[in-house]
């Protein structure tokens, strides 16, 4: 099924997600260095994109930038006016992920900020509410990340969560050793049922091979 499932999305990606050249050399850098599987798949990139214009997207938080290949999707699909706070903890990243918007001529509308998620947040408070929350950093933290948006997000604005298969933990066994115990599994499966039984949300999960959840706040 899995075999089945990657065929499919391979189809999917030659035909409804189209990279910028940058955007392919990223991802072979990822691979260079272990994180690929870290960042979204080209059909997740597309999603974003997808929500971010078909919602009039503006104004986006993301919560973990990894090298920006989802930071870069989401930015196509922004008007002039558009603009990204993207977060992540360690510096270096945010510097990678910087070099390579440069490249692909999207930096003018992303702000990059480097530091722990929930510390930096408030500072950006000033800027919202905001269209879009995208939320791929530590899985542990989700229900924070969910609670700050949902203050943050106006009323029709999109919140979505990557990685709440959390590989396989949340419904079954994980395949990764790492996931297979403490707090991030709970957290996740937390994260899932409050955003499918919200009164102030219409949500739903897509069956990417992650698991993407994406609710829209009412």
């Amino acid at each position: 099924m899995r075999s089945q499932n990657l065929h499919s999305l391979e189809y999917i990606a030659s035909h409804f997600a189209q990279e910028l050249p940058i955007m392919a050399e990223m991802r072979r850098d990822l691979e260079q260095v272990g994180l690929l599987n870290m960042a979204v798949s080209p059909v997740e990139g597309a999603l974003l994109a997808f929500f971010a214009r078909s919602h009039g997207v503006k104004k986006v938080v993301e919560i973990g930038t990894l090298y920006g290949y989802s930071t870069l999707w989401l930015a196509r699909a922004l008007p002039s006016e558009g603009r990204i706070w993207s977060l992540d903890v360690e510096a270096e990243r945010s510097e990678q992920a910087r070099t390579y918007a440069q490249k692909a001529g999207l930096a003018e509308f992303i702000e990059f900020v480097s530091g722990p998620a929930l510390e930096k947040l408030p500072e950006l408070e000033s800027h919202g509410p905001f269209d879009l929350v995208f939320i791929d950093a530590d899985k542990a933290a989700y229900m924070d990340y969910l609670h700050w948006a949902d203050r943050h997000l106006k009323s029709g604005g999109l919140m979505i969560g990557d990685n709440t298969f959390l590989f396989g933990a949340v419904y079954d066994q994980p395949t990764r050793a790492n996931f297979s115990q403490g707090r991030a599994v709970e957290v996740m499966k937390e994260f899932n049922s409050w955003l499918a039984s919200s009164p102030s949300y219409n949500s739903i999960m897509i069956p990417t091979l992650e698991g993407m959840t994406v609710a829209v706040k009412k």
